[in-house]
């Protein structure tokens, strides 16, 4: 018993803490002003796969940018036939001024489909800055001008921007959104408070060519389990600086269901656990309230209703003002002891195997820093891992 009520002091304590610390760092993010001077030449590299219904005003919001240099931007497909080339295609034809081209190649050179992809788009990069957003992100006029002037500091390599989820109709799609918004920006700026940056956001990531060749390109990345964490790890091992834009992104959330939705977060989780196992074990803290619950018969009633009222009291003072300090999408405060469950179900599920879905591939993640295809012989032999895994 004395150990149990150790361990649930110790969790409310830091949990606390942790959002306590989360609502300062909140107070304190704030959009930097651009810095002015000359423009660099930027090409924008859009990797692409199917076509949900939001491809089409997130893709013209990447092409509708407000930027004094060149840009180029390129979209890279692995099949001809992809949904996504007709509707690159109508955006490209609307846009006659518009630098753009369409680089369908087959080729996979690695496990992570993404890095292959850009891997295969830079035979048309023509520009020394990069620009990566996926096709699923929305974008202002301003971002590449935001996103691109820190590289006017002397030694910056990469650039990478912070992004809120955008909901679509739909429960699961809610649930997404709040993940992104309640934990993984409070997360990040809390993780910033720690150190400087050392990794990158997968949603939007801007990169020179010199420090790009430094770590090998995207070929040499092409099996990374989690993209933003190796290039950031590599980026920085090199010896160039990373730095956070002052442009938060959105990211569409179209989640159609909570399998749907667990099948996508499990990739999150049990990538986190491969690249970062302590920050994976630690990230209990971040989402307390179920384990909190499950711990307080061991307090007495008024101590444990005590302490659960001050977590979620936290919790919903740091859900308002993230709505109010980065432009987050409407309050939804009756959602958040759901998304915990779901947070809890996610991080007990990602110590049972090592298998994800990425579009249509089924991965595993449990090879260091880099990850393979399911059914190459090196997966492991969990009994999660043997039993059947399908991504639809």
């Amino acid at each position: 018993m004395v150990v149990l009520q150790i361990i649930a002091a110790l969790l409310f304590t830091a949990s606390a803490a942790y959002l306590i610390l989360a609502l300062f760092r909140i107070e304190r993010f704030g959009r930097a002003p651009a810095v002015r001077g000359a423009r660099p030449a930027v090409t924008v590299m859009v990797p692409c796969f199917g076509a949900p219904p939001s491809l089409e005003r997130c893709l013209s919001s990447i092409c509708d940018q407000v930027y004094e240099g060149p840009i180029q931007v390129v979209f890279g497909l692995h099949s001809a036939d992809d949904p996504a080339r007709a509707v690159i295609e109508e955006i490209v034809a609307r846009r006659p001024a518009l630098d753009a081209s369409v680089v369908v190649d087959s080729n996979r050179i690695g496990a992570n489909p993404k890095n292959c992809n850009l891997a295969n788009m830079m035979a048309a990069v023509r520009h020394d800055v990069m620009v990566m957003v996926d096709s699923d992100v929305l974008v202002t006029p301003g971002f590449v001008a935001a996103i691109v002037a820190p590289f006017q500091e002397p030694g910056v390599g990469c650039v990478t921007s912070l992004y809120k989820g955008l909901p679509e109709a739909g429960l699961a799609s809610h649930l997404g959104a709040l993940y992104i918004n309640d934990w993984f920006i409070p997360s990040a700026l809390v993780d910033l408070a720690r150190h400087d940056i050392d990794l990158t956001y997968g949603a939007a990531t801007a990169i020179t060519r010199a420090a790009l060749d430094s770590v090998g390109g995207f070929a040499a990345m092409a099996s990374a389990v989690a993209q933003d964490y190796v290039l950031g790890h590599e980026i920085r091992r090199a010896g160039f600086g990373i730095r956070l834009a002052s442009e938060v992104v959105g990211t569409i959330v179209d989640d159609s269901d909570l399998a749907h939705l667990y099948r996508h977060e499990i990739r999150w989780m049990r990538a986190i656990r491969a690249v970062r196992p302590t920050d994976h074990l630690l990230w209990i803290v971040t989402s307390s309230l179920i384990p909190l619950i499950l711990l307080s018969w061991v307090w007495p009633v008024a101590v444990a209703m005590t302490a659960l009222a001050f977590y979620l009291g936290l919790r919903f003072l740091l859900h308002y003002r993230l709505r109010q300090h980065i432009g987050l999408p409407v309050p939804e405060p009756l959602l958040l002891p759901l998304r915990e469950l779901v947070n809890f179900a996610l991080w007990t599920g990602s110590f049972f195997g090592r298998r994800v879905c990425w579009g249509d591939n089924v991965l595993i993640t449990g090879d260091g820093l880099a990850m393979h295809a399911a059914g190459t012989g090196r997966e492991g032999r969990s009994a999660a891992d043997i039993g059947a895994f399908k991504c639809n």
